[in-house]
């Protein structure tokens, strides 16, 4: 049974080390692909997030983001032009967000930096392995009680 334990430990430390690898790529991906933009990871997000979320909270929750951290980014961004805030017809405490035309603008390089991630990451891959690897995914976060 030992034997069995450590080698999956040895597996999901692989796991472990491959994930903050790619996220590491991905973020440094995005960095490259918004040079001259002064954009901090976080701003990236948020930019990123506005065609399907509207509020700053929303995005915190689905980017595991602290409030105080998404709202200076926010901040910045206002300052930048790239964004503009009203305050929300449902919740008077909270902002709806929106993108300015020069925000759309970055927003839409962002969405193609993705694009081009994706595909680079997702070469070679065939058949139904991306939905065992989803399947997998889903699983080491459900024991975590994390969403996804």
């Amino acid at each position: 049974m030992k034997d069995i334990l450590d080698k999956d430990l040895g597996i999901v430390s692989f796991y472990l080390v491959a994930f903050r690898k790619i996220s590491r790529a991905y973020q440094e991906f995005q960095l490259k692909a918004l040079d001259g933009y002064d954009l901090s990871p976080n701003e990236i997000v948020v930019l990123s997030s506005l065609d399907t979320v509207s509020t700053a909270s929303q995005i915190a929750q689905d980017y595991d983001v602290s409030k105080a951290l998404l709202s200076r980014s926010v901040k910045l961004l206002k300052e930048k032009g790239y964004i503009v805030s009203t305050i929300s017809e449902q919740d008077k405490r909270e902002q709806d967000l929106a993108l300015t035309e020069e925000g759309r603008v970055v927003a839409d390089v962002i969405a193609e930096a993705n694009r081009n991630f994706y595909e680079k990451i997702a070469r070679g891959i065939e058949g139904n392995s991306l939905n065992v690897v989803t399947m997998m995914l889903k699983v080491l976060m459900s024991n975590l009680d994390i969403g996804g």
